[in-house]
């Protein structure tokens, strides 16, 4: 009877935190279709592209205080793991001056569609009602598709920059039908 109970409230957590994430379909292009599973305390917008521009992809908590922008542009080539992370190194040394690192330390994420690599860097100049103010940079990759994204945060934020995280891992884009 014990073992019922703890697999019912096993299964009830499950269902549970499955549907505290909300999936959001957006038209790129006309052409694509892209799908992000984001939790309800992360707001987020399709920003299409216009004129040529690339469509940009906004994740932010409800208080704007951990935000990420994501540019999504149509690729018909790759880049290599090596050529994303030189990219990246090259981007954050221009950074370094105004943050606490001394070296860029480049990371990976895997996600659903994309393989993202990223930096986060710590600006020198601590707000004392925020505490340090930190910058995650990154590039990603998929079959058509190439994102950069920039998230500004705080260390006392770290929740809202987790969530953000995931749901840039969930990202996956396909051809509409």
């Amino acid at each position: 009877m014990k073992t019922l109970a703890v697999v019912c409230l096993l299964v009830a957590g499950n269902v549970w935190s499955a549907s505290a994430a909300d999936v959001k379909r957006f038209e790129l292009n006309g052409q694509d279709t892209l799908t992000v599973s984001v939790p309800r305390a992360i707001r987020v917008q399709l920003v299409p592209g216009e004129d040529g521009q690339a469509p940009q992809l906004t994740l932010s908590d409800t208080n704007r205080v951990c935000e990420m922008h994501v540019v999504l542009v149509k690729s018909n080539g790759t880049l290599s793991d090596d050529q994303i992370k030189s990219r990246l190194v090259i981007a954050g040394q221009r950074l370094l001056s105004a943050v606490v690192e001394k070296e860029i330390k480049v990371q990976k994420l895997g996600g659903n569609a994309f393989t993202y690599f990223y930096f986060e860097l710590t600006d020198s100049r601590v707000d004392p009602a925020q505490g340090g103010r930190s910058i995650v940079q990154g590039l990603g990759r998929s079959a058509g598709y190439v994102c950069e994204f920039v998230m500004s945060t705080n260390r006392k934020n770290a929740d809202a920059k987790a969530q953000i995280l995931s749901s840039l891992r969930s990202i996956d884009i396909r051809p509409k039908k």
